[in-house]
């Protein structure tokens, strides 16, 4: 199996090592080519274009930003598209829309390609330790295809009954749940700081309470107020995840409300200029109302 592997930020660099070392035949691409050397010396191949690195691969993984980041890539001239193969499979690990899954699995189904959703769960040292969550939905054949890829960087690989959306929304939920939990350690945390108890000890409850780790760093973070030096989701993108997930509510008249409290703090933090620190960052507007209040 040759694996094309195209987005090496954070998550995508750590995955496409985890693909890299497991032995698959890769090539990598990024926008900004330097990101391609450290996979190179384990023994990646670099191309110059997207279409150079797809037109040999069974599987190609995008890992990229947002919905237009994605239609991009797909069909920019030298582009996904132009040098994928019919019979090949195209895995998106990136958070997108659930209307844009499906619109991706029609046009791949034009193509002659398969679409697999395959979104994934965990901070940067979860990929790192091939130790994510993965869910997987979509073309039948094409799951078969890339499961063997998710499971490089996966401790955990679940496919998603329905279409290809199925796993989009199920990643919706489980960020939901995320943001929900910070948004609630941030208001905690305030609380306690107001009334003059410490919130550490807070913090020893719930490093005993929950069972996720990233739910356990996000304690620390929060505690910390150390939103810089261990960013693994940008509040841009969770900015983004949070939009996705309330534009998936109104059309499914799901009421969502924690989410619309989260969504407007992370605006607030956006106007701060805090984008790219850490997307706990936003429970500082918590704090910083709470103060001025």
């Amino acid at each position: 199996m040759k694996v094309a592997f195209l987005g090496l930020g954070q998550m995508g660099s750590m995955m496409a090592k985890n693909i890299v070392s497991k032995g698959l035949p890769t090539t990598v691409w990024n926008r900004t080519a330097s990101k391609t050397d450290p996979l190179v010396e384990l023994g990646a191949e670099s191309a110059p274009t997207p279409l150079e690195a797809v037109q040999d691969a069974d599987v190609v993984v995008t890992c990229l930003m947002d919905d237009q980041s994605i239609r991009d890539l797909l069909h920019a001239e030298q582009g996904l598209l132009a040098g994928l193969q019919p019979g090949a499979t195209h895995l998106c690990v990136t958070t997108i829309s659930p209307a844009l899954a499906d619109e991706l699995a029609a046009i791949h189904g034009r193509h002659g390609s398969s679409y697999v959703s395959g979104p994934v769960v965990g901070r940067p040292p979860q990929a790192e330790a091939g130790r994510l969550r993965s869910f997987l939905s979509g073309h039948g054949d094409g799951i078969e295809s890339a499961r063997p890829v998710a499971q490089t960087y996966s401790a955990n690989v679940r496919v998603v009954d329905g279409p290809a959306s199925a796993a989009n929304v199920a990643k919706l939920c489980v960020n939901y749940t995320a943001i929900s939990l910070i948004e609630m350690i941030g208001e905690v945390y305030t609380f306690a700081e107001k009334s003059g108890v410490d919130p550490e000890v807070v913090n020893e409850f719930y490093q005993e309470a929950f069972a996720h780790p990233a739910i356990k760093e996000y304690a620390n973070i929060i505690l910390d107020r150390d939103f810089d030096s261990s960013v693994g989701f940008t509040l841009q993108g969770g900015h983004k995840d949070v939009r996705l997930m309330l534009e998936h509510a109104d059309q499914t008249d799901a009421k969502l409300e924690i989410g619309r409290i989260v969504a407007d703090k992370m605006a607030d933090a956006v106007n701060e200029g805090w984008q790219h620190r850490d997307w706990s960052v936003f429970t500082e507007i918590t704090r910083r109302s709470s103060v001025a209040s």
